[in-house]
């Protein structure tokens, strides 16, 4: 059997190969740091960045590897040959780590989503806080860590909420019938606009969309900032608005009636009748 040892080691081969070591562990902390920083900065391309230096990394502590093993005459034939035959049951064995690796790689080039973005992906919802070389991380709206493997980000579907500065919500509302619908349409929308107050947003309107079990059914719909928060302010908002104009003018919004008949049960203390 070959050794992977070509010839007797000496003490400047250790020292050669531990300095070769250090520095490769030197330069891979020093484009670490140099990537954190560029990221601090809000580039632009902040993912392309981040993977572009782990993918450096990747390559720098490869090559370290390659030369220090060199320095202490390691037979790299027999033991690439014994590393690629394992790395071949290793890689069946790791497909689905592969698959979010090449996922991460597709998710940094197509950009559907940045850091910062609040998106829905896989029923989770959250803002991203990273997309690492296996995971999507997301931070819940109740401050929980979610961890979604990049496979499945991208083969379903994905909702990035903020990725227009604004976004459109429609609150269903129904009215009774024999109410003044044009006046009602009209005052529903104006306290809405009245409620929101920013000309930056577009303007919001009420449709009657049709006649339900209990009464007219009515379309609000209004525009609010994307983010998470201010779509929730924004909501509470026009409820409150639209309940106090209704109220105002004496419009009561109907509701499910359950009418209970009771039946008609036998007295016991009767004598039943022989069939």
């Amino acid at each position: 059997m070959t050794p992977f040892f070509a010839a007797q080691l000496t003490a400047s081969d250790w020292i050669t190969a531990g300095a070769t070591a250090l520095v490769t562990l030197l330069l891979a902390i020093m484009i670490r740091r140099i990537t954190k920083r560029r990221i601090r900065k809000k580039d632009k391309h902040a993912e392309l960045t981040d993977f572009g230096g782990r993918l450096l990394i990747s390559l720098v502590l490869s090559a370290g590897a390659y030369y220090t093993l060199e320095a202490l005459h390691v037979e790299l034939g027999p033991a690439l040959g014994a590393f690629g035959i394992g790395a071949l049951f290793i890689a069946v064995g790791l497909q689905p780590l592969l698959v979010n690796i090449v996922g991460s790689v597709v998710l940094q080039a197509r950009r559907p989503f940045r850091r910062g973005d609040q998106i829905l992906s896989n029923s989770f919802e959250g803002t991203v806080l990273d997309i690492t070389s296996t995971s999507t991380v997301l931070l819940s709206y109740d401050g929980e860590s979610i961890h979604i493997p990049n496979a499945q980000v991208l083969s379903q579907p994905l909702v990035n909420w903020t990725h227009e500065p604004v976004r459109r919500t429609i609150l269903p509302i129904t009215v009774p019938y024999g109410c003044e619908l044009a006046m009602v349409l009209a005052m529903v929308g104006r306290a809405t606009r009245n409620a929101l107050n920013d000309e930056n947003l577009p303007p919001a309107e009420a449709l009657a969309t049709g006649f339900g079990a209990h009464g007219i059914e009515i379309s609000l719909r209004f525009w609010h900032y994307s983010d998470r928060l201010e779509s929730q302010v924004a909501l509470s908002q026009v409820v409150v608005a639209v309940n106090d104009a209704l109220n105002e003018a004496g419009v009561v919004i109907p509701y499910n009636q359950l009418v209970v008949h009771p039946a008609e049960i036998a007295d016991p203390a009767e004598p039943l009748e022989p069939d």
